[in-house]
């Protein structure tokens, strides 16, 4: 069957969406950051939705009662799913057949590279852009104008689940071929703009000061999410594991692992690498770069700071942020 063309929000909605989060939502996802040690599970925006919970909003907080939230195995859903679930609130993602989000053949992004790149851009625009903690975005609040909403089982607000068209359909693609070998994924956060990753960071500064923050949070202009290149991707089928090292152990984790530069992504925060890539080991983050640079990543078994031959980046320039990106100093 002829592949799902993914919904088109236009960019200007989706950024007022992500940006117009409040700081409630901000504070109660900044709190699970050292409960689960990484930068995107503090950062996947939980505003009150009229669809059923979100993975995203039952993941607990610390000191929270976990068996009293209903898991993400039960809440994440495609947009086409939304409406029979509210209809019918038992419902399960593990339930659901996977979305049909392209045909049995389509095992690869459907647009072909221009090869593979050998160094890095600074262009916002490409898909090689290098992001890091010594390379911010250029301008700093660079807002992609092709997001969409991929078709694929979402765990979080569609606010926080838009990806530039490109990545989009191999994301598409890449689940579909998952869901074929049994493997069923969720999105679970993507594209979050300049002024949204401001409110957060600023969220968690506030609680803990620079040094624990930077351990797992970007800098507004710094994180990749800013790019729509970024997806953070969860095993449905082990609710227990939404987000963390936990999810490389999975069968899910391990496909993705082994699959995922087959469609354009890569592991973009191996394990071990901290003291290049300035980011603990996060298995569930996946970068575009396209299906010939990938592959060769993924063959080299190196960051991409080592492949495209650029310095470490596990420190800030500044020792401290931009007091201008602190809301709570305005």
């Amino acid at each position: 069957m002829p592949a799902t063309r993914p919904v088109r929000w236009p960019a200007a909605r989706v950024r007022s969406a992500a940006a117009g989060l409040g700081a409630a939502a901000a504070l109660l996802l900044t709190g699970c950051a050292a409960q689960n040690g990484d930068d995107d599970a503090a950062t996947i925006p939980a505003p009150e939705l009229s669809s059923p919970a979100t993975a995203s909003e039952t993941r607990p907080a610390p000191g929270s009662d976990a068996d009293a939230s209903p898991s993400a195995a039960q809440t994440a859903q495609t947009p086409g799913d939304r409406q029979s679930a509210e209809e019918s609130p038992t419902s399960s993602a593990a339930e659901t057949p996977p979305a049909e989000t392209g045909s049995a053949e389509t095992e690869s992004a459907q647009e072909p590279d221009s090869g593979v790149a050998t160094e890095p851009s600074w262009d916002p625009e490409s898909i090689h852009v290098l992001v890091n903690r010594q390379n911010p975005l250029d301008p700093m609040d660079y807002a992609p104008d092709d997001l969409v909403i991929p078709h694929v089982r979402l765990a979080g607000p569609e606010a926080a689940m838009s990806l530039r068209e490109e990545p989009a359909r191999a994301l598409e693609s890449m689940f579909a071929a998952a869901a074929e070998d049994g493997m069923i994924l969720g999105l679970t956060s993507a594209y979050r703009s300049f002024d949204y990753q401001m409110q957060i960071y600023s969220a968690r500064h506030a609680e803990v000061g620079t040094e624990a923050t930077d351990l797992y949070m970007s800098r507004p202009g710094y994180s990749e999410h800013q790019t729509g290149l970024a997806a953070d991707v969860i095993s449905v089928a082990n609710p227990e594991c939404i987000l963390g090292e936990c999810f490389a152990s999975t069968p899910e984790g391990q496909w993705v692992a082994q699959n995922a530069h087959r469609f354009g992504f890569i592991i973009r925060y191996p394990e071990g690498m901290e003291h290049i890539t300035g980011y603990p080991y996060e298995p569930w983050h996946l970068r575009y770069v396209g299906t010939e640079t990938a592959a060769a990543v993924h063959e080299s078994q190196l960051t991409l700071e080592e492949f495209w031959d650029q310095p470490a980046a596990p420190e800030y320039d500044q020792p401290e942020p931009d007091p201008r990106h602190l809301t709570y100093l305005q």
